[in-house]
């Protein structure tokens, strides 16, 4: 498995291209991987994502869910407008924080 940069505690994986139907299939496994491995604190980086999905978001979604019954978290950081637009319209963001940059989803 990749290894991801650990930034005051959180493990920091980064994603690119597009996070729809095929794409979420991978993120929601890497994730469960990271989540069962002993990564309680996860931020994703979608810095790199140009267009996210309802598939997308429930990868997202269901990983949060998993930290938090792991007593972890996950949060969501860097979204390009296009992204962070699709985010805040859908609610995601009232369960899943959207921090404007990796530094302060670390803080």
């Amino acid at each position: 498995m990749q290894d991801f940069p650990e930034v005051n505690g959180w493990t920091v994986v980064p994603l690119s291209g597009d996070l729809d139907d095929f794409a979420a299939r991978e993120v929601r496994g890497l994730l469960e991987v990271l989540l069962d491995g002993g990564s309680a604190r996860v931020v994703v980086d979608l810095g790199a994502v140009g267009f996210v999905d309802s598939t997308g978001l429930n990868a997202l979604l269901g990983a949060a869910r998993r930290a938090r019954e792991g007593r972890g978290a996950q949060r969501l950081a860097a979204a390009a407008p296009r992204v962070r637009d699709v985010i805040e319209l859908t609610g995601v963001e009232s369960l899943l924080p959207l921090y404007p940059d990796v530094a302060a989803a670390c803080e």
